[in-house]
């Protein structure tokens, strides 16, 4: 056990490698500023201090390890260049913070940063402030395996790779994020989020000094960035981002609570969200400049906001839930509104990718929306026009339903036309005497070309209520058949 500061920095001068080691220094700040090794390894050591600071080392060989450590501290590395800083296996660390220093204009840099569990060791939780900003990590950045329970992860202004060079790994994958917020990064090469999980305590989130309550990134770069399998819990947020390359949110997994937003982004390169459940996904003033792809995914609700796909957008056997058991419909006017936008564009990029199926089926969708935002004595002839045809053929879907809304709405009309017969001869008018009769009478009285042959053609002045009643039933049948048609067409349009 090393006690004091004395022997701590004796011992740090003399040794390249360190095992089992406690330095038991309460209440300190120890500020290490160079090695006498290029290569200095700690396994399974424990600090216990108040602050473990590194400052100004600038070696470009230098090799920094910790495995299998305790930190009952707060760890900062300040104006430091090294070629590679590496933590494994990390039991306890109560703050972690790389930083350039104050006085340096230029940022701290590292060859390799890794932060990483072994896969047999992924339960270790991490109740750790992370503050990683203004750093250039040139080759590889880890972050894997990592259960962040807590505290807060800020990733600012770094950057990461070289765009020409192209031979880099950075990787966030198979982790646990808290309170995450990722701010004016570059990522200049592939960088991987894969199977990661963001997600904010609910403690944080309450808190009244919460600057960014939920999981953020704002303003970064994105060369090429994979965030296939992610689960994005409760809301997160990617404002005014740019996707220089491809994107692929593939395969993303929570429908029941994640909110996923894109606010002002920019995707100059293939986008792809396939196979994606996603309970809120909203993208709201952001430009595809290539084909963007949401096949097989999805969601509980999802709104699209002035959104220009430039290369066409691949929405074929997407789900929308709330669409599909019809709950969208229930919202208020204002939603009504946003959802039928949403319906809209999908309905415009079907039909540029002549996917007539899912165009028909989020046609009939829109006009449900559109229905059931209209005032029924504002926009009476419009109103009217919709409700035939939702009643007749569900918006032009159903040629079946035609079928019975003929026959439906003929009845009474015959019935009410037998009536009116009656009353205008005073009981002279022929009734039909047998069921036999009377159906043949309602089936010719629905036929549409069954004109001529009706008495109250002849006699038109002694019949003209049962006249009326006559032709409007036409008119009702012509219309039905008209949407059966339609309906019958629908593959076609």
């Amino acid at each position: 056990m090393i006690n004091n500061k004395e022997m701590f920095f004796q011992k740090i001068n003399q040794n390249s490698g360190f095992t089992n080691e406690i330095f038991d220094l309460d209440n300190q700040t120890l500020i290490i500023q160079h090695f006498n090794s290029p290569w200095v390894t700690f396994n399974d050591c424990t600090f216990n201090c108040d602050q473990l600071n590194f400052n100004n080392i600038k070696n470009l060989d230098l090799v920094l390890e910790f495995k299998n450590c305790t930190f009952n501290c707060n760890i900062s590395f300040s104006n430091c260049i090294f070629y590679r800083l590496s933590f494994n296996n990390t039991k306890n660390l109560k703050s972690l913070n790389v930083r350039k220093g104050l006085s340096d204009n230029n940022m701290l840099e590292l060859n390799v940063f890794e932060f990483s569990n072994n896969t047999n060791t992924n339960e270790l939780e991490l109740n750790t402030e992370f503050h990683i900003s203004n750093t250039e990590i040139k080759d590889t950045f880890s972050f894997e395996n990592i259960n962040h329970i807590d505290g807060k992860f800020k990733f600012l202004e770094n950057k990461l790779g070289n765009k020409e060079k192209g031979k880099g790994q950075f990787m966030f994958t198979n982790s646990t994020f808290t309170n995450a917020f990722f701010s004016r990064n570059h990522f200049n090469e592939l960088t991987t989020f894969y199977n990661t999980t963001f997600k904010c305590n609910p403690r944080y989130l309450s808190s009244s000094n919460a600057r960014y309550p939920h999981t953020r990134f704002y303003k970064n770069t994105f060369e090429k960035v994979n965030f296939s399998n992610s689960n994005f819990f409760d809301k997160c947020d990617f404002d005014k981002c740019d996707f220089l390359s491809t994107t692929w949110f593939e395969e993303c997994k929570n429908l029941s609570n994640s909110k996923l937003k894109f606010v002002a982004c920019e995707f100059k390169g293939f986008s792809l969200f396939n196979k994606s459940k996603i309970n809120v996904l909203d993208i709201d003033r952001c430009t595809f400049d290539k084909s963007s792809s949401f096949t097989d995914a999805e969601f509980n609700t999802l709104k699209l906001f002035e959104v220009k796909f430039g290369g066409g957008a691949y929405f074929d056997e997407m789900k929308i839930n709330k669409v599909l058991d019809k709950s969208y419909l229930k919202a208020k006017n204002e939603k009504i509104l946003e959802w039928k936008r949403t319906l809209r564009a999908i309905k415009q990029e079907l039909q540029k990718t002549e996917n007539k199926i899912d165009f028909n089926r989020f046609r009939s969708y829109e006009l449900a929306a559109h229905y059931k935002e209209l005032s029924l004595w504002r926009n009476f002839k419009d109103t009217s026009i919709l409700w035939a045809t939702k009643n007749s053929t569900d918006f032009g879907l159903n040629w079946t339903k035609a079928i019975c809304f003929i026959l439906i709405w003929s009845f009474p009309m015959y019935l009410l036309y037998l009536i009116a017969c009656i009353i205008s001869s005073h009981q002279t008018f022929n009734i039909p005497n047998n069921c036999e009769t009377f159906l043949v009478n309602y089936l010719n009285f629905i036929n549409p070309l069954d004109f001529l042959k009706e008495k109250t053609i002849d006699k038109a002045k002694e019949y003209l209520f049962p006249l009326i009643i006559y032709i409007l039933n036409k008119i009702i049948v012509a219309f039905g058949i008209y949407e059966m048609i339609q309906s019958f067409r629908k593959f076609k349009a």
